[in-house]
């Protein structure tokens, strides 16, 4: 019994412990492509929105950085901007997931061999890490390091996507050939 108990507390504290992870990886990007994306759905911003403005803050605070405060009233102002664009977009009656987080127009625009969104996420990333280092190099290194960390946070995020994604996908197809094999016995009539 005991052993039992712990266990479903064990598995307790890793959900909360990976959740947690990923709540601080999405905030993270987030603070990154809201600058780098347009078109996000009505919740794209949502919860990581606003887990990253308290990140972005206690960051800014603890390194004692002004140019983090800039960037922060910046990434506020972004964050408006796209609710304003998203408001717009349904008042013209253009529909999108509720929770799509953005289409990477700047890394198409700099990099127009891309073809897919996929790509073009990912090559948003290695552009947090290029801008990321002439920011700590030339403006300030606390700021700097935040831009470069969005490297890690946009490719953990987006590999989440993917593999979520991928099992749906998984389990659609396994759903398909279940009711095959289904309809296959009804019309056998072997039931």
């Amino acid at each position: 019994m005991y052993q039992q108990q712990q266990q479903q507390n064990d598995q307790v504290g890793m959900r909360g412990g990976f959740n947690l992870i990923t709540a601080l990886l999405q905030g993270h990007a987030m603070t990154c492509t809201v600058f780098t994306r347009t078109d996000f759905g009505k919740e794209g911003i949502g919860f990581a929105g606003m887990f990253g403005f308290f990140i972005m803050l206690v960051y800014g605070g603890l390194m004692n950085s002004y140019p983090m405060f800039i960037y922060l009233c910046l990434y506020l102002l972004m964050v408006l901007a796209q609710r304003m664009k998203q408001f717009s977009n349904w008042r013209k009656g253009i529909i999108v997931h509720s929770r799509y987080n953005g289409y990477p127009w700047l890394a198409y625009k700099l990099f127009p061999r891309i073809k897919t969104e996929a790509n073009a996420r990912g090559a948003e990333a290695f552009l947090c890490l290029a801008v990321g280092g002439l920011l700590a190099a030339y403006v300030d290194q606390p700021l700097g390091w935040w831009v470069m960390f969005g490297w890690v946070s946009i490719m953990a995020t987006e590999s989440m996507i993917v593999e979520v994604q991928r099992r749906r996908l998984q389990a659609m197809r396994d759903a398909e050939i279940e009711q095959q094999a289904l309809a296959d016995a009804y019309r056998d009539g072997r039931f």
